[in-house]
């Protein structure tokens, strides 16, 4: 394996980025990944997929604000950071540096949306297959997935999540403790990790950027008060014309049956949903994981 890392110049700052790929690999068109959030970090998406350097190179990248991208402590974050048009140009500012006109595209969660967003933009190049991991394509139809979740809750449990939300303390060490219990549900399931995987949680601790989660999405993953409140692109998915698979987790917040009414909208297009996981399944299963991700590259 072979690792090449770079801050490329984008809107707004730099951002880090990581090329991989070994010598058999090299010459094949790279899997651009889009991390979640917005606000979060490359790190478990890499450590799903990483293998897959082999069949083809990958390529990494912190979006602007967190992980190795974070701006200069003395830095005032402006909320103009936090605009979906600048993550668009940004993605579009580290293909043109990897200089590729050829590649495929990964996205998770909102990682998805910036995925549906370049690829509904006037930029050039577009890719040649497109993976929506537990996407966000519609609030409203997340929203409707996540209140259901929530509402299967031990009663206790959704009863401080909405008192904490009707009286705005959101903020509180109650509402933190019910919300990590929706977490370990549906956002990533702890209990069922491994020891490896606990290991590398320890050695890579969550870098989130938490203001720009905040100012796009809300307090927590099923309470929304961002600017991301009225993102819908469900009626949009129509106009993909290449081959795009839909994947997410048996227990996801992105649950099952809404992937499955956004693969129906694409035609040709895919669904593969892993079991026991949720919406990390690329950490919590990786092999099974990336071993869906290299079938349908290589198909």
């Amino acid at each position: 394996m072979q690792y090449k890392e770079f801050m490329i110049d984008v809107p707004g700052g730099q951002v880090w980025s990581q090329l991989i790929y070994t010598d058999e690999s090299k010459d094949k068109p790279p899997l651009i990944c889009l991390h979640g959030g917005p606000g979060s970090t490359h790190d478990k998406i890499k450590y799903g997929l990483e293998a897959l350097a082999n069949e083809f190179p990958l390529i990494f990248y912190d979006q602007l604000g967190g992980g190795k991208s974070a701006l200069p402590d003395e830095e005032q974050p402006s909320t103009e950071l936090w605009q979906i048009e600048r993550f668009v140009d940004e993605l579009a500012a580290l293909i043109e540096f990897y200089n590729i006109d050829q590649f495929n595209l990964f996205g998770n969660s909102w990682g998805s949306s910036l995925a549906l967003e370049y690829m509904l933009s006037e930029y050039q190049p577009k890719p040649q297959k497109l993976i929506l991991s537990s996407p966000l394509i519609s609030t409203s139809m997340w929203l409707d997935d996540v209140n259901q979740l929530k509402s299967e809750l031990p009663v206790d449990t959704y009863n401080t999540l909405q008192d904490c939300e009707y009286s705005d303390n959101t903020d509180s060490e109650e509402y933190r403790l019910a919300m990590d219990e929706f977490y370990n549900r549906h956002v990533l399931r702890i209990s069922n990790l491994g020891d490896e995987q606990l290991k590398f949680m320890a050695e890579y601790p969550s870098t989130f950027n938490m203001d720009a989660y905040a100012y796009m999405w809300g307090p927590s993953e099923f309470y929304v008060t961002g600017t991301l409140i009225d993102y819908e692109r469900f009626d949009d998915l129509v106009n993909l014309d290449l081959p795009v698979l839909f994947i997410g987790g048996e227990f996801d917040e992105a649950t099952p049956s809404s992937l499955k009414l956004f693969q129906q909208q694409v035609v040709g297009s895919e669904l593969e949903i892993v079991p026991n996981t949720s919406h990390s399944g690329f950490f919590e299963a990786p092999a099974e994981y990336a071993e869906l991700v290299r079938q349908f590259i290589n198909k």
